[in-house]
């Protein structure tokens, strides 16, 4: 599998080094996408993925559209494989591709073949919207609602931009509609797509009409919605009228949350309607009858969100705050604990003092009654969900008893061996047996809990003053201090853990090792990004170092073996001016600008300028994410004020800062246009 993985990477850089080989290779590929196996198929949707968002000089736009009209098959196969990866990657292709093909059979009466396959495409990909796909269902609808966001995140924008191309829309350049369908056209039924298109839009309403709040999906949607607002005056009226009756305080705390989660739900939640409704009343999309309303609703978050600044959000308590009504099993595991009829039937939470109940006691009229009573009162679904977890008890415990039995048929052998013992035999302990994967993940998860235990610890003052010529010179820590724990956390992720690429087999378990402790502490700065920014800037620069310093190590190792094994002066000095990657680093630099993006009020600028200021190494991608906070009516002056710093103090990327004002200064709405201007005049 190696083998075949390597010679279509070797595909894929002949396909983005050679324009006019591109199509041949995308169309070679096409037919590996119906193998089972699941490394090719994942290979296949991200090369599908990457080269149908490829631009203009590495795809010529012609070809482009009829590898897309070839593709449409090969994606509506991905798009059944149960597989996370293969799933986000063929939403991401189908977007592309969907666009290019519907504007084909638009333009070209008659298409009925294509058209058919572009409709089985789309209801492929629409219709698993707000469901668990490609996860199995759980016991309950408050948990699916729950799971699987990213994908449906991914299927929210495909799903938008059906809404978008099947609907009317006012005479706008650049943008494509129904309305630049011809009316007679054979194949498009104008009333057939838009009543579609208001289907899926009434699908993408139901987020807001749920009785909990799952704030990715809120805020992507209001979003979305405001897209609409823009373009589809037709659907303005039913918008503002499910925004209308959306309220976040009246929303249950689900029990898959905690109530300080629940809580910043509720905050995030408010401030996406307050910039909403403060965009529609600010370019005057809100209908007259829904003026009033939309002015006291920006009231009412604003209010509520200055009595949330005011005070310690999760301090405050708040008698309002009710759970959702638990409609699932307190026991769902589908493992047996233990090998007894208790633990395979029961469905409480074992704690209960009545599982120790004997129901034996109770005279059989009384115990069939008592059954019966509970059978009427269960749903049928409810009980098919629980003698489901029970099957797939029975099963484990099968599994389990069959793999005893081997182990006392073995040790039975052993006994027989015994006989031939001889007290001289001289006999040598084992070495340990080594941990599986599993319980290395398991120990280091322990490891992690201990380390961020050691955070909210007092430690004492210790003397400094000490005799330092009996001590190591190179050190992290020579005493003990309060911020010292994560220190060692970060060197543990960086540098205990690292590996280069061809070095073991085990290379992959060890950076997926390492990127437990990396996500412990990005989790560890997201719940408190105010005070902990110290923390996350010390580790990222820890990240990015120990990565060029091993890299530039494995370039300059490369070098010596062409060398006879001598390293020179001359070498090192190539190696310093050498662009030393750092994907490691970049990634997760990229995951904490993301998360301080998205989270970040109008008070925060100083802390997000800081962490510009001070992580080691910005790319033109990271640059270019501060683009979304300028777009952002509340906090466009935190993206600007972030660009002209960039500009003034970090002469690395100020071509990368000038070209993402570029694109605003050219972009269709005029006050970011202004800003933008006044800026690439002072700067450029």
């Amino acid at each position: 599998m190696a083998d075949i993985v390597g010679q279509l990477e070797q595909a894929r850089n002949l396909a983005f080094s050679n324009r006019e080989m591109f199509p041949q290779v995308l169309r070679q590929v096409f037919p590996l996408a119906g193998n089972a196996d699941l490394t090719i198929q994942r290979w296949c949707s991200q090369f599908f993925k990457d080269a149908f968002r490829a631009s203009s000089d590495k795809l010529d736009p012609a070809a482009k559209i009829d590898l897309a009209i070839d593709a449409v098959d090969t994606l509506s196969l991905l798009m059944q494989v149960p597989d996370h990866e293969v799933v986000k990657n063929t939403i991401d292709a189908s977007v592309v591709v969907f666009r290019l093909v519907y504007r084909y059979v638009a333009d070209n009466d008659g298409s009925n073949g294509i058209w058919a396959k572009l409709q089985q495409l789309k209801a492929h990909i629409a219709g698993k919207y707000l469901t668990t796909w490609p996860l199995d269902a759980a016991d309950t609808n408050e948990a699916d609602m729950r799971r699987n966001i990213e994908i449906n995140l991914e299927l929210l924008k495909f799903v938008m931009l059906v809404i978008d191309y099947q609907s009317r829309s006012p005479t706008q350049p650049g943008f494509f509609s129904l309305s630049k369908v011809n009316p007679n056209h054979t194949l498009m039924k104008p009333q057939q797509l838009e009543a579609e298109a208001h289907k899926l839009l009434e699908k993408v309403l139901q987020v807001l009409e749920w009785d909990i709040l799952v704030t990715p999906v809120v805020t992507a949607t209001l979003t979305q919605l405001a897209f609409v607002a823009h373009r589809k005056p037709q659907f303005i009226t039913r918008v503002f009228k499910t925004v209308e009756n959306f309220d976040s305080a009246s929303k249950y705390q689900s029990n898959y949350e905690s109530v300080e989660e629940f809580k910043l739900s509720r905050k995030y939640t408010d401030r996406s309607i307050r910039i909403f409704l403060s965009h529609t009343l600010k370019y005057q999309l809100v209908p007259p009858n829904y003026q009033q309303v939309a002015n006291k609703k920006v009231s009412q978050v604003v209010s509520r969100g200055d009595e949330v600044r005011r005070r310690d959000i999760l301090a405050i308590e708040d008698p309002s705050i009710t759970k959702r009504k638990f409609e699932g099993f307190e026991n769902g595991t589908k493992r047996l604990q233990n090998l007894d009829y208790k633990s395979l039937y029961c469905l409480t939470d074992p704690n209960n003092e009545l599982n120790s109940f004997d129901l034996t006691t109770l005279p059989p009229n009384i115990l069939v009654s008592m059954t019966i009573a509970a059978l009427n009162k269960a749903s049928p679904e409810r009980l098919a969900k629980g003698l489901d977890i029970v099957c797939s008890r029975y099963k484990s415990a099968l599994q389990r008893a069959t793999g005893s039995e081997v182990k006392k048929s073995e040790s039975d052998d052993e006994d027989d061996n015994m006989e031939n013992f001889s007290s001289d035999t001289v006999f040598t302990l084992p070495p340990p047996q080594a941990l599986n994967f599993a319980e290395k993940k398991e120990h280091l998860s322990l490891i992690i809990q201990n380390f961020f235990s050691l955070a909210d610890q007092k430690i004492p003052e210790v003397n400094d003053k000490q005799d330092t010529g009996a001590q190591l010179t190179q050190i992290a820590i020579k005493t003990w201090k309060k911020d010292s724990w994560y220190v060692l956390l970060t060197r543990l992720a960086t540098r205990g853990m690292r590996a280069a690429p061809g070095e073991g087999i085990d290379v992959e378990k060890e950076q997926e090792l390492a990127d437990m402790v990396r996500q412990a502490i990005f989790d560890y700065f997201l719940a408190n990004i105010h005070s902990r920014i110290d923390i996350v800037i010390e580790w990222l620069s820890e990240e990015w170092y120990a990565e060029k310093v091993f890299n530039e190590g494995k370039a300059l190792q490369k070098m010596a073996q062409e060398n006879n094994g001598v390293v020179t002066e001359e070498m090192r000095i190539e190696v310093d001016f050498l662009t030393t990657p750092t994907p490691i680093y970049e990634k997760w630099s990229s995951k904490v600008l993301d998360s301080m993006i998205s989270f970040i009020e109008p008070g925060d600028r100083k802390i997000f300028i800081r962490l510009l200021s001070d992580l080691p190494y910005l790319t033109d991608e990271m640059v270019s994410r501060i683009k979304s906070l300028c777009y952002d009516p509340g906090r466009a002056k935190i993206g600007f004020l972030s660009l002209q710093f960039l500009v003034m103090y970090r002469p690395p990327v100020k071509s990368a800062c000038l070209n993402v004002l570029k694109e605003l200064a050219e972009g269709d709405q005029d006050d970011l246009k202004e800003e933008a201007t006044k800026l690439l005049e002072k700067y450029s």
